[in-house]
Protein backbone atom coordinates (compact mmCIF):
# COMPACT_ATOMS: atom_id res chain seq x y z
CA UNK A 1 0.00 0.00 0.00
CA UNK A 2 1.49 3.63 -0.86
CA UNK A 3 1.81 6.18 1.61
CA UNK A 4 -0.96 8.37 0.07
CA UNK A 5 -3.81 5.65 -0.03
CA UNK A 6 -2.50 5.13 3.78
CA UNK A 7 -2.63 8.75 4.52
CA UNK A 8 -6.18 9.27 2.58
CA UNK A 9 -7.72 5.59 3.93
CA UNK A 10 -6.53 7.30 7.62
CA UNK A 11 -8.15 10.63 7.06
CA UNK A 12 -11.40 9.05 6.70
CA UNK A 13 -11.39 7.33 9.24
CA UNK A 14 -9.88 10.35 11.70
CA UNK A 15 -12.95 12.55 9.76
CA UNK A 16 -15.88 10.14 10.98
CA UNK A 17 -14.58 9.21 14.53
CA UNK A 18 -15.36 11.15 17.28
CA UNK A 19 -12.98 13.39 19.16
CA UNK A 20 -11.07 11.81 21.98
CA UNK A 21 -9.25 13.54 25.13
CA UNK A 22 -6.73 10.52 25.39
CA UNK A 23 -4.94 8.78 22.54
CA UNK A 24 -5.20 5.62 23.67
CA UNK A 25 -8.58 5.95 23.89
CA UNK A 26 -8.20 7.26 19.86
CA UNK A 27 -6.40 4.32 19.29
CA UNK A 28 -8.83 1.85 20.51
CA UNK A 29 -11.42 3.39 18.51
CA UNK A 30 -9.42 3.20 14.95
CA UNK A 31 -8.38 -0.49 16.16
CA UNK A 32 -12.21 -1.51 16.34
CA UNK A 33 -12.84 0.28 13.32
CA UNK A 34 -9.90 -1.22 11.33
CA UNK A 35 -11.05 -5.00 12.78
CA UNK A 36 -14.90 -4.09 11.58
CA UNK A 37 -13.63 -3.05 7.85
CA UNK A 38 -11.07 -5.83 7.45
CA UNK A 39 -13.80 -8.79 9.28
CA UNK A 40 -16.31 -7.30 6.60
CA UNK A 41 -13.69 -7.45 3.77
CA UNK A 42 -13.26 -10.98 4.18
CA UNK A 43 -9.72 -10.43 5.12
CA UNK A 44 -7.49 -12.85 6.66
CA UNK A 45 -6.84 -12.67 10.20
CA UNK A 46 -2.90 -11.25 11.09
CA UNK A 47 -1.27 -12.98 13.85
CA UNK A 48 0.88 -9.71 14.56
CA UNK A 49 -2.05 -7.90 16.51
CA UNK A 50 -4.25 -10.13 19.23
CA UNK A 51 -6.45 -7.06 20.22
CA UNK A 52 -7.06 -6.97 16.58
CA UNK A 53 -7.64 -10.06 16.39
CA UNK A 54 -10.07 -10.29 19.38
CA UNK A 55 -12.29 -6.94 18.06
CA UNK A 56 -12.23 -9.13 14.82
CA UNK A 57 -13.71 -12.21 16.69
CA UNK A 58 -16.18 -9.47 18.47
CA UNK A 59 -17.70 -8.43 15.31
CA UNK A 60 -18.08 -11.87 14.22
CA UNK A 61 -19.58 -12.73 17.39
CA UNK A 62 -22.28 -9.57 16.91
CA UNK A 63 -23.08 -10.24 13.17
CA UNK A 64 -23.83 -13.85 14.17
CA UNK A 65 -27.64 -14.39 14.33
CA UNK A 66 -29.42 -14.51 18.35
CA UNK A 67 -29.46 -17.57 20.02
CA UNK A 68 -33.44 -18.96 20.30
CA UNK A 69 -35.65 -17.52 23.09
CA UNK A 70 -35.65 -19.46 26.62
CA UNK A 71 -38.37 -22.12 26.21
CA UNK A 72 -41.60 -21.61 28.53
CA UNK A 73 -41.27 -23.20 31.77
CA UNK A 74 -37.33 -22.84 31.94
CA UNK A 75 -36.78 -21.65 35.20
CA UNK A 76 -39.50 -24.53 36.74
CA UNK A 77 -37.31 -27.36 35.21
CA UNK A 78 -34.42 -25.98 36.56
CA UNK A 79 -35.55 -25.67 39.98
CA UNK A 80 -36.99 -29.22 39.61
CA UNK A 81 -33.58 -30.50 39.02
CA UNK A 82 -32.02 -28.90 41.48
CA UNK A 83 -34.21 -30.49 44.06
CA UNK A 84 -34.12 -34.04 42.29
CA UNK A 85 -30.42 -33.18 42.87
CA UNK A 86 -30.66 -32.23 46.76
CA UNK A 87 -32.36 -34.68 47.68
CA UNK A 88 -30.66 -37.38 46.29
CA UNK A 89 -27.94 -36.13 47.95
CA UNK A 90 -29.81 -35.77 51.26
CA UNK A 91 -30.65 -39.37 50.79
CA UNK A 92 -27.22 -40.68 50.83
CA UNK A 93 -26.05 -38.19 53.47
CA UNK A 94 -28.64 -39.33 55.89
CA UNK A 95 -28.00 -43.04 54.87
CA UNK A 96 -23.94 -42.40 55.39
CA UNK A 97 -25.22 -41.00 58.67
CA UNK A 98 -27.52 -43.83 59.99
CA UNK A 99 -24.58 -46.01 58.48
CA UNK A 100 -21.86 -44.38 60.72
CA UNK A 101 -24.09 -44.15 63.73
CA UNK A 102 -24.88 -47.92 63.50
CA UNK A 103 -20.90 -48.72 63.44
CA UNK A 104 -20.06 -46.49 66.29
CA UNK A 105 -23.09 -48.33 68.54
CA UNK A 106 -21.78 -52.03 67.09
CA UNK A 107 -17.78 -50.87 68.39
CA UNK A 108 -19.06 -49.01 71.54
CA UNK A 109 -21.02 -52.55 72.49
CA UNK A 110 -18.00 -54.69 71.00
CA UNK A 111 -15.25 -52.35 73.74
CA UNK A 112 -17.62 -52.20 76.66
CA UNK A 113 -18.11 -56.06 76.21
CA UNK A 114 -14.66 -56.71 75.83
CA UNK A 115 -12.92 -54.72 77.91
CA UNK A 116 -14.06 -55.64 81.49
CA UNK A 117 -16.27 -58.48 83.20
CA UNK A 118 -16.96 -56.50 85.96
CA UNK A 119 -18.43 -53.27 84.44
CA UNK A 120 -22.14 -54.34 84.64
CA UNK A 121 -22.15 -54.99 88.39
CA UNK A 122 -20.54 -51.57 89.16
CA UNK A 123 -22.82 -49.84 87.00
CA UNK A 124 -25.89 -51.42 88.56
CA UNK A 125 -24.47 -50.89 91.83
CA UNK A 126 -23.86 -46.71 91.38
CA UNK A 127 -26.59 -46.43 89.79
CA UNK A 128 -29.73 -46.34 92.24
CA UNK A 129 -27.34 -43.74 94.40
CA UNK A 130 -26.57 -41.58 91.63
CA UNK A 131 -29.96 -41.62 90.42
CA UNK A 132 -31.35 -40.10 93.51
CA UNK A 133 -28.94 -37.24 93.27
CA UNK A 134 -28.99 -36.34 89.61
CA UNK A 135 -32.46 -37.51 88.46
CA UNK A 136 -34.09 -34.65 89.87
CA UNK A 137 -31.73 -32.51 88.35
CA UNK A 138 -33.04 -34.30 84.74
CA UNK A 139 -36.68 -34.62 85.58
CA UNK A 140 -36.18 -30.36 85.95
CA UNK A 141 -34.65 -29.35 83.26
CA UNK A 142 -36.52 -31.50 80.84
CA UNK A 143 -39.79 -30.22 82.68
CA UNK A 144 -38.60 -26.69 82.13
CA UNK A 145 -37.19 -26.90 78.28
CA UNK A 146 -40.50 -29.38 77.09
CA UNK A 147 -42.40 -26.34 79.41
CA UNK A 148 -41.40 -23.55 77.70
CA UNK A 149 -41.86 -25.12 74.35
CA UNK A 150 -45.30 -25.66 75.25
CA UNK A 151 -45.49 -22.56 76.34
CA UNK A 152 -44.23 -20.50 73.29
CA UNK A 153 -47.18 -22.63 71.50
CA UNK A 154 -49.98 -21.73 72.96
CA UNK A 155 -48.95 -18.56 73.27
CA UNK A 156 -47.96 -18.34 69.43
CA UNK A 157 -44.21 -16.86 70.84
CA UNK A 158 -42.61 -19.83 68.28
CA UNK A 159 -43.61 -18.53 65.11
CA UNK A 160 -41.06 -16.24 64.34
CA UNK A 161 -38.91 -19.14 65.17
CA UNK A 162 -36.73 -20.31 61.70
CA UNK A 163 -36.24 -23.95 60.47
CA UNK A 164 -39.84 -24.90 61.52
CA UNK A 165 -41.86 -26.26 58.52
CA UNK A 166 -45.11 -24.22 57.88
Amino acid sequence: MNRKTFDDKNASDRATAPGFDDPRMEREWQLQERAQREERAGAPMAADDPRLAQYRLLTRALRAPVMEPIPFGFAEQVARRAQAVAAGNDRVERYLQQLLLGGLVVLGLFFAWSSSAGWAPALLQELPRGMWSWGPVVAACCAVTWGWDGLARMTGLDRGRGGQAA
